[in-house]
């Protein structure tokens, strides 16, 4: 089956979140399943001076009263052929989102990505759009090329990484759109590339199951939720894997010392004493949490810092924390670190290497998100034995198994409400494990690592999904 993956941003060459990471490691895992799978995405500024693709070939495309040069670039990672769409003037710039015609830009590339399958002569049976910046695709597929057989056979299907962002423009944008008005254009008296998406794809789904069921509620839905439950019997939830290559502390690079599931424990050890080096902290035996996110509201930075001082105050516990955002969570890591050196460290900014070596040296990783799709991080924390602390939302409650006191079972630990108490306690819940039950902390460490979360079986369920389309 020919498969072409659509998306903004792709691991290793363009990342901001999760979604690089998705498509940087599903289409691998579908063409270790016999299938042939692309990717196509923009050729941003950073991409382009790498001068890492080669020339393919051109085409136009009409934007208003304007035709747009789309340029085809070829490169191959890991096996899998990515084709990147050029034009300059949309896409040679230091960021790949934020800026004040972000809506015709993908516009641009919605249209630029269906006339580049003739520059490269590939018309897949299945074309996967991903979240709201390829929400176009389906309906341009129906609007403007029904008339072509090599097209109107395609089918669409759409996945949604994250509801909240969801493309939303003014309806002027229609006079610089070169296709007719669909009421599946519009939400609210805008244009909205997702809504669009929902009503013109032959199949959605969302990043896990748990996930799916959420935003078809007023809570969660961002007023999504009625639209797709039009489309209810088209709509799955199928949980993101993690590059289980890439993440690996037998191989891992980046880590101070390797290990597998047999040495776990001393593997993390040296790995935990070697990070608190870098960090300055004491080379004690207590209990570490780590921390590696985006710092804005939908992570549940805001329950940790009124609860941090009587952690910190009636506690053994460390702290080392990375990311970068918000500037209000930014500046309360730095003060949390300037009140307790001895205690408290953060990293404002991001780095790979150090993201790893966090996750080989802490003993308990917290994600206490308000909401998350799927997240990678818990899973990447139980690959390297580090127990995840988490709310029971999303993704994360179908991948964490809480810690069962009276069972020793468990995978990390969770909470349900959205509140700082319940997080405080699960914390300290947490601590004392480690403190006090040495023997269950290891038994917990041996589960949580023996979790399978690669892309496996997740590609198994997209190809389901492709073959029940094309039936």
């Amino acid at each position: 089956m020919k498969i072409l993956l659509c998306a903004s941003e792709a691991a290793p060459y363009a990342k901001t979140g999760g979604l690089a990471d998705v498509i940087g490691a599903l289409p691998k895992a579908l063409k270790q399943n016999g299938q042939d799978v692309r990717v196509i995405m923009p050729y941003y500024k950073k991409i382009k001076e790498q001068q890492i693709a080669y020339y393919q070939g051109y085409a136009y495309v009409r934007i208003g009263s304007q035709t747009e040069y789309v340029g085809v670039f070829h490169a191959i990672c890991d096996g899998v052929d990515f084709y990147f769409i050029d034009n300059d003037r949309y896409f040679y710039r230091d960021a790949l989102y934020g800026y004040g015609d972000d809506g015709e830009r993908f516009a641009f590339f919605d249209f630029a990505v269906l006339e580049a399958l003739r520059v490269v002569d590939f018309f897949p049976d299945i074309i996967h759009c991903n979240d709201w910046q390829t929400g176009l695709i389906p309906y341009i597929l129906k609007a403007n090329y029904n008339g072509y057989y090599e097209y109107n056979r395609i089918k669409t299907v759409y996945s949604i990484h994250n509801i909240q962002y969801q493309g939303i423009f003014p309806m002027d944008m229609m006079q610089i759109l070169f296709m007719p008005y669909s009421s599946s254009l519009e939400f609210g008296g805008c244009i909205n590339f997702m809504k669009t998406a929902i009503m013109e794809s032959n199949a959605i789904t969302t990043v896990s199951p748990t996930y799916k069921n959420e935003v078809l509620t007023d809570y969660y839905g961002y007023k999504l939720n009625n639209i797709l439950g039009l489309r209810y019997f088209d709509f799955e939830g199928i949980l993101n894997g993690i590059d289980t290559d890439k993440y690996n502390p037998q191989t891992d690079k980046y880590i101070f010392k390797n290990y597998s599931i047999k040495n776990a424990i001393d593997g993390k050890k040296a790995n935990k004493l070697e990070l608190l080096k870098e960090f300055n902290l004491d080379c004690e035996d207590v209990p570490l949490f780590g921390l590696v996110s985006r710092l804005a509201e939908q992570k549940g930075i805001e329950l940790l810092m009124p609860i941090l001082d009587d952690v910190i105050n009636y506690s053994n516990a460390k702290f080392i924390l990375m990311g970068s955002g918000d500037k209000v969570y930014e500046n309360f890591f730095k003060m949390m670190e300037s009140k307790y050196p001895n205690r408290f460290k953060c990293y404002i900014g991001y780095s790979d290497s150090m993201a790893q070596k966090i996750y080989a040296g802490c003993d308990i990783f917290l994600m206490p998100s308000k909401f998350e799709p799927c997240g990678l991080g818990q899973m990447i924390a139980m690959r390297y034995g580090a127990l995840p602390l988490v709310r029971e939302t999303g993704g994360l409650k179908d991948t964490v198994s809480p810690y069962n006191e009276f069972e020793e079972t468990g995978t990390g630990f969770s909470f349900t409400n959205f509140n700082a108490h319940d997080l405080k306690e699960v914390m300290f819940l947490a601590i004392n494990t480690y403190n006090n039950k040495k023997g269950v902390w290891k038994k917990l460490v041996k589960q949580a690592m023996e979790k399978d979360y690669s892309w496996r079986q997740s590609a198994l369920e997209y190809i389901n999904l492709y073959n029940k389309l094309t039936k």
